[in-house]
């Protein structure tokens, strides 16, 4: 079973947006995901890990992390190794 983290926000933080559950949750939702492929390219660029593990790590699909870093402006390299492993 997933554990639940409570978080309390400023209500000023919420305006113009519904203050309903699911509402919040997508929004945390999206801001996760935002947080993890900004992280991942930070790590990236300061040599902290390739990008499969970096996916690994953030769970974040490998091809996702790639679409993601090049719609940013990052055009990741390949290693000759790793190209082989998505090919295997």
């Amino acid at each position: 079973m997933d554990q639940m983290v409570a978080m309390e926000i400023p209500r000023a933080w919420l305006g113009g947006i519904a203050d309903e559950p699911l509402t919040l949750q997508e929004i945390f939702r999206k801001g996760l995901y935002q947080y993890k492929v900004e992280r991942a390219m930070r790590l990236y660029r300061e040599g902290v890990g390739s990008l499969g593990y970096l996916a690994e790590q953030l769970d974040i699909p490998k091809r996702e992390l790639i679409q993601e870093m090049r719609q940013r402006g990052l055009d990741p390299t390949f290693s000759e190794e790793s190209v082989q492993e998505d090919l295997a």
